[in-house]
């Protein structure tokens, strides 16, 4: 190109013409804007342009001469390689720093639940709660929610929480530092339930933005209430009738819970009635214990302790408006935390009645009582019927059947003054009873009999272990028939289980080897020690409370020499007594052992005497199966030592 071929237009330029225009309307700016911006593309173009048609000195080079040369291509593959081995050398020296910043990661952060797997209800135990910061760095805005078991009672913190009881905040954790929350409270739940509860941390690293968050969970289950409770009520209900429910307690050896509420959730057409003479300890008359009508249907236990405690509670349905219906009890300790009042329930069970409206009410009792009940073999069950008139009219030629139940029932041994007995029922007219005749409105009258239960020889191994009785009637001298809906309460008694104790006071063993020592028979100021056995057999159910206990004489004393399969046996030295316990005997032991030994050393008013050596062993323990309680008193041992055949002694001391 030829610099003196460059001409040079003298005027004004594009710009200033626009410039000298009048003020500019919104077209005028946006076509000034256009204008702009397409001359800055032309110059850059130009630019550009420039750049790569020019020499090392910055000339125009001519493009019809201009000679292409090749690259070298290995400094291009030398630099690419260096440019690579800069860049990885760059991230593994970063990875390298910010591991050892920050460490091997924020999995060193951690959220522990630390307390008890099991629990007794209401006994008081902590969580501990730590939040752990293993890392190199801060932990900043640590947030700790905790979410309690629905059964959990809380009372107090340490720390305090920071929202409720439930929300615990901390600014910063240090690095290798720790956070530590310790609850306190308690479990108050039926038992078998199981209890959770449930952290969850979040928190910020220092240097982050990011939200991290943990969480950590603990189960504790309760594993026993610590109370003794048995329900007792008949299987149906009489309109208008006054009805029991009997509601025994008795405090475990460990319990929490001696203040706590029981609670009766009634059908509407119910009423419960208000008696201020419900309640009876039935074994000591000594005792503080406080059970108060707060409610018609809810009852304040105060101090329970070890006597065990018999609630009546009286009810009376209104109207019929099913054919079945139910009650339920409930035991629950109120908490007054909070945010509110709650009632934290550790026992319920469940009555189902069947709701009766008859002209004739029929009430049986068994051995004084109208409940389900145990009973043993062998033992004799005493019946009553009790009837009365509650229609509005006489009712005439009444007959009347008690249905008695189950393979184990001795039909030999029935006792009844008048009746007739047919396959498993005792049936009566008014040729038996005079007054079932003409039942005149509010008439009433009873019958009684007998009869046992089978001894253990004379039972097949495939007998029911229960008898199920209740009375029926007709009237118009029309035959009863078994299964009709008027019928009286339903008794169900099911046979204990078939606990014996075998005692024994040996000189000598089985093996003829002598475990006793000193003179035999006893002799006046010198020592004879003899050795007691005791031997459990049980077989059909699990038993509770298992004791045996015995009163030595005060002549007798305790040998210290014992030995016990199971349980442990104890000797009360100012009382002189020997029990051994044992609590719980399952199933699967049939057969448990103790001994120890006695030491009797006469005095000269002994001599010629035979002297009782243990006044009467006791045996007592609860029926899992049949919730009755099962006692046995044994026979008086003496010096005559009955049972040891090859001391054959007369006992007499000399």
């Amino acid at each position: 190109m030829n610099n003196k071929e460059i001409k040079i237009k003298v005027g004004k330029s594009s710009l200033g013409e626009f410039v000298d225009k009048q003020i500019a309307n919104d077209d005028d700016i946006e076509a000034f804007d256009q204008y702009l911006e397409d001359e800055i593309k032309d110059q850059e173009i130009e630019e550009s342009l420039e750049k790569i048609y020019q020499d090392d000195n910055g000339k125009m080079i001519d493009v019809k001469k201009m000679i292409v040369r090749k690259k070298k291509s290995w400094l291009k593959h030398l630099g690419c390689f260096l440019l690579t081995v800069i860049f990885v050398t760059g991230l593994v020296y970063a990875g390298y720093y910010f591991f050892a910043l920050y460490g091997p990661g924020l999995s060193s952060v951690n959220l522990i639940i630390e307390g008890n797997e099991e629990a007794v209800a209401g006994e008081e135990f902590s969580y501990i709660i730590t939040f752990n910061n293993n890392e190199r760095i801060s932990m900043k805005n640590v947030e700790i929610k905790l979410t309690y078991p629905e059964n959990f009672v809380f009372l107090d913190s340490e720390p305090v929480a920071n929202q409720g009881d439930d929300i615990y905040r901390f600014a910063t954790v240090n690095a290798r530092r720790s956070e530590i929350i310790k609850i306190r409270g308690k479990l108050v739940g039926e038992p078998g339930s199981s209890n959770i509860i449930i952290a969850d941390a979040r928190y910020t690293p220092d240097n982050f933005s990011s939200e991290f968050k943990k969480s950590a969970s603990l189960e504790t289950a309760i594993n026993e209430v610590g109370l003794d409770v048995i329900t007792g009520a008949v299987s149906s209900a009489f309109v208008n009738e006054e009805n029991e429910i009997s509601l025994k307690l008795k405090a475990k050896e460990i319990n929490y819970l001696s203040d706590f509420l029981i609670i009766a959730d009634c059908p509407d057409n119910w009423e419960i009635i208000k008696d201020e003479v419900a309640i009876s300890s039935l074994a000591d008359a000594t005792s503080t214990t406080i059970i108060k009508q707060i409610e018609k249907n809810i009852w304040q236990v105060g101090n329970l302790g070890k006597a065990e405690q018999e609630l009546k509670i009286k009810f009376k349905v209104k109207e019929k408006k099913e054919d079945n219906q139910v009650i339920t009890l409930k035991l629950a300790q109120k908490s007054t935390t909070p945010p509110g009042d709650k009632n934290y329930v550790f026992f319920s069970k469940v009555l189902s009645y069947e709701i009766l409206q008859s002209g004739l009410n029929l009430n049986m009792i068994i051995n004084g009582s109208p409940i389900d009940q145990g009973a043993d073999l062998g033992q004799t069950l005493n019946y009553t019927i009790n009837y009365t008139n509650k229609s509005a009219t006489d009712l005439k030629d009444i007959v009347l059947m008690a249905v008695l139940e189950g393979d184990l029932l001795d039909w030999n041994s029935v006792k009844v003054s008048s009746g007739q007995i047919q396959n498993n029922a005792i049936s009566w007219t008014k040729a038996d009873i005079p007054a079932l005749e003409n039942l005149v409105k509010d008439g009433e009258g009873a019958i009684d009999f007998s009869i046992k239960i089978k001894q253990q020889d004379q039972i097949a191994s495939t007998t029911s272990p229960k008898i199920k009785s209740y009375a029926q009637f007709s009237t118009g001298g029309r035959k009863v028939k078994t299964g009709e809906t008027n019928s009286s309460n339903i008794i169900i008694n099911k046979i204990n289980s078939d606990l014996n104790l075998t005692e024994q006071v040996r000189y000598f063993n089985d093996d003829n080897i002598a475990v006793g020592s000193g003179p035999l028979p006893p002799k006046v100021d010198q020592t004879t020690s003899l050795k007691v056995y005791w031997t459990i057999n049980n077989n059909l159910h699990e038993l509770n409370n298992l004791i045996v206990s015995t009163q030595l004489p005060d002549y007798v004393k305790f040998g210290n020499k014992s030995n016990v399969s199971v349980g442990s046996l104890d000797y009360d030295e100012q009382n002189n007594i020997v029990t051994w316990n044992i609590g719980r005997l399952p199933i699967s032991t049939y057969k448990v052992n103790s001994e120890f030994n006695i030491e009797i050393t006469p005095k000269e008013n002994n001599r010629n005497k035979i002297l009782v050596l243990l006044s009467g062993t006791n045996i007592s323990a609860i029926d899992s199966e049949t919730n009755a309680t099962i006692k046995k008193t044994m026979e008086a041992q003496t010096t005559r030592l009955k049972d040891d055949n090859i001391a054959n002694t007369d006992g007499i001391v000399e």
